[in-house]
């Protein structure tokens, strides 16, 4: 079994010839979302990177979980900012996606640093802040455990150089959230924040494929590719998991031929079949 190293100044640099893989929120069909066992699953049945959700609870320590509350994913109720930590140790979550019928698990609500030193040399990481306030948190704990060439940062960006005066930024690779532009302001709107930011891939959604094409010719003087979101829920036109199951080239081959070279996706193994890889299996 064959993964992409785990560098990614090395997966950055070998994008045109190695689309990414990005297994949202790891293997969920399998195991908790945003479990450390799910990233690992999600390595093992194709993906380069797994995406994973951070945020703050009450004394500044950051978790590992999507939402602003706790039901639908673990067995405790109320608002994430308002946990205290002495909850964490006892905190499980909901197998696969949650929901009030989902049973509680063995798995933990891990902290961000339980979760980066679990995945340590194993895979490529890439997250999901939630709010802009504990961005510079995440940062930092990214830095203070020398893991910078393994983690991608992202956050909304609606202006050339926002962040870039952050005391992390260059330090870590970042990747801006380009989403719900009009139809024809990619290039305009999205060149200049490449221009300014110096990031190697940028977050888009997108209503025309022919618009992501030249925006992608744009981008490759620059170095930066692009990440779109295949998720049934979180998708552009009609090119999502649930349609690529059954026509996987006219999903994500027309995304890769357009230049897309990243995609995040709930069909990691499906993905990796695909592109031929040698990691994918029959668990999709």
């Amino acid at each position: 079994m064959t993964h992409t190293p785990v560098s990614l100044h090395t997966a950055l640099d070998e994008l045109h010839g190695h689309p990414l893989i990005v297994a949202h929120r790891g293997d969920w069909r399998s195991l908790p979302e945003n479990s450390v066992a799910a990233m690992l699953s999600a390595r093992d049945i194709g993906a380069d990177m797994v995406e994973i959700d951070a945020q703050a609870i009450a004394d500044g320590t950051l978790v590992v979980i999507h939402d602003d509350t706790l039901e639908r994913t673990t067995g405790a109720t109320g608002a994430v900012a308002d946990l205290g930590p002495d909850a964490l140790s006892g905190l499980r979550l909901r197998a696969g996606a949650g929901g009030a019928d989902a049973p509680l698990t063995d798995h933990a609500l891990p902290t961000l640093e339980a979760m980066l030193e679990a995945l340590r040399g194993k895979v490529l990481l890439n997250i999901d802040t939630k709010h802009a306030r504990d961005l510079d948190a995440v940062a930092h704990l990214v830095l203070a455990m020398g893991l910078q060439d393994q983690v991608l940062l992202k956050m909304t960006v609606t202006r050339p150089g926002q962040f870039t005066d952050a005391p992390w930024y260059g330090k870590l690779a970042f990747m801006p959230l380009c989403m719900g532009l009009p139809k024809g302001a990619l290039v305009e709107t999205i060149l200049p924040i490449a221009e300014a930011g110096g990031s190697r891939l940028i977050e888009l959604d997108f209503h025309d494929l022919a618009e992501v094409t030249a925006l992608s010719e744009a981008l490759a003087a620059h170095g930066t590719g692009l990440w779109v979101n295949t998720l049934d829920p979180v998708h552009s036109l009609d090119l999502q998991d649930s349609r690529a199951l059954a026509d996987p080239a006219q999903v994500w081959g027309r995304l890769i031929d357009a230049g897309v070279r990243a995609i995040q996706t709930d069909q990691s193994a499906a993905l990796a079949r695909h592109l031929g890889r040698e990691a994918a299996t029959a668990k999709a």
